[in-house]
């Protein structure tokens, strides 16, 4: 029942909350600072969802071998459910960076100075009202989008041992 709440979170859109969230932010002193642009994006409810249903795709023996071999089960899962785990983490840590990473109203909402923002923010602000020097905004869009295509490179193995699995019987 607890989790089919947690889930049921989804459904409510970032747009309706993110006055009460503001507030909080507010009232926590985090406004422009990281905390106020990070903590209300480290967990969700499809990462919750994400990691439980790959979770339960482990098979059970293991864990009972592990018990009958005396592993508790914080021993057991940094030892054993951690490492199978690496390709639905990795998938989860490209979709929370991406998702953070693009985001564009709750930064410009909750920074302040120019030190703050986003690179997102910094690229509306490459324009002005004579118009946009595409060249200046182009070549920023460039070294914007490189930390997200090393990402995928660095996680490529993982995240296309994450996306195929359960695909093939084995």
């Amino acid at each position: 029942m607890l989790f089919i709440i947690f889930l049921s979170t989804m459904m409510i859109p970032a747009e309706s909350i993110i006055i009460p969230n503001y507030f909080t932010i507010r009232s926590l002193g985090w406004l422009d600072s990281y905390q106020g642009l990070a903590v209300p994006f480290m967990a969700s409810a499809f990462g919750t969802f994400l990691l439980r249903q790959y979770f339960q795709t482990l098979p059970r023996e293991i864990y009972d071998a592990a018990r009958i071999d005396g592993c508790g089960r914080l021993r057991f899962f940094l030892t054993m459910v951690l490492p199978l785990s690496k390709p639905a983490i990795a998938t989860l840590a490209v979709y929370a960076f991406l998702t953070t990473y693009n985001q564009y109203m709750w930064p410009l909402l909750i920074t302040n100075t120019d030190g703050m923002r986003t690179v997102q923010i910094g690229l509306a602000m490459l324009q002005w009202d004579q118009g946009i020097s595409w060249n200046t905004t182009m070549a920023g869009i460039v070294i914007v989008s490189l930390p997200t295509v090393i990402l995928l490179i660095a996680g490529q193995k993982q995240l296309v041992k994450g996306l195929t699995a359960g695909s093939v019987k084995g």
